[in-house]
């Protein structure tokens, strides 16, 4: 019983952090941005269930690491769209409008949709 209440309080704080970058989101600053459309040319993208639906294309977001004295968390992301599958680390962190997708060289800031 004991490790198992060890084994629970270890992964629930993971699970919140995961859980805090769910949402709809758009670029920042594009407030005409179709929010209704997910995953399309010119549609929104949206991360929830350990998933990152991109435009035409699905990422999973696996082994969460927490960024030490940072709101972010690194991610192992595999993903597949248009018959091609790739791997790369990504980092979410919380902006004050959403979230900052961080790449090897490349930084986005997502807007949520409301």
């Amino acid at each position: 019983m004991m490790i198992r209440g060890i084994l629970v309080a270890c992964c629930l704080p993971g699970l919140a952090v995961a859980q805090a970058y769910d949402g709809i989101y758009r670029p920042a600053g594009m407030d005409w941005w179709d929010c209704t459309s997910i995953g399309m040319d010119g549609g929104a993208v949206a991360i929830g269930g350990g998933e990152l639906q991109g435009v035409e294309n699905a990422c999973t977001l696996s082994d969460p690491v927490d960024v030490r004295a940072m709101s972010a968390t690194l991610y192992d992301m595999e993903c597949m769209g248009e018959g091609m599958s790739s791997t790369e680390r990504v980092m979410l962190m919380t902006s004050d409008a959403g979230v900052y997708v961080i790449r090897d060289g490349f930084v986005a800031e997502w807007e949520r949709c409301e």
